[in-house]
């Protein structure tokens, strides 16, 4: 019975120990170590013909005359070339000759206007599901659509995805 009942306080004593301090949490350790993934792109385009062959890997298309604009003002874009040494169906095999283009972190529905030389233009509808920590809030990828029709996609991670976006050309 004395083992018992000092077991007890002992797990009373313990359990009030971990409390926490006034309700406050500590953030800015998590901040710090999410500053990389808010900061990088969380949807990725790959940009294709009809027969769904990759536009920027054969050079159809020059990076640098693709234009990205946006309904919530010009987010921008990072063009993700052939990346050296990649291991066959990684992340990274995925992404490569692909755009990371950035997101809004308040909007679900938003939209980009995807424009290159030679091909007509395409508006993007992309789906976003906020998530809300208590140290931070983020919105993760879920859909792609192209005039109501949800496009081709494949989830590169938890937070990221790659769409396939059909270009026609002029």
């Amino acid at each position: 019975m004395k083992v018992a009942l000092r077991f007890l306080v002992l797990v009373v004593f313990l359990v009030g120990c971990a409390g926490d301090d006034d309700g406050e949490i500590e953030c800015s350790l998590e901040k710090n170590v999410l500053l990389d993934s808010y900061y990088s792109p969380q949807f990725y385009l790959r940009l294709v013909d009809a027969s769904g062959e990759n536009l920027l890997e054969n050079e159809s298309i020059d990076s640098e005359t693709i234009k990205v604009e946006s309904d919530f003002g010009n987010y921008g874009f990072v063009y993700i070339p052939e990346i050296e040494n990649v291991e066959p169906n990684s992340i990274d095999s995925e992404v490569q000759y692909s755009l990371g283009v950035f997101m809004p972190t308040n909007m679900e529905t938003f939209k980009y206007q995807i424009s290159a030389e030679g091909f007509e233009t395409v508006e993007v509808v992309i789906q976003a599901e906020q998530i809300k920590e208590p140290c931070y809030s983020y919105v993760i990828p879920v859909g792609a659509s192209v005039n109501g029709e949800a496009l081709e996609q494949m989830e590169v991670s938890e937070t990221e995805l790659l769409v396939i976006l059909p270009l026609a050309t002029q």
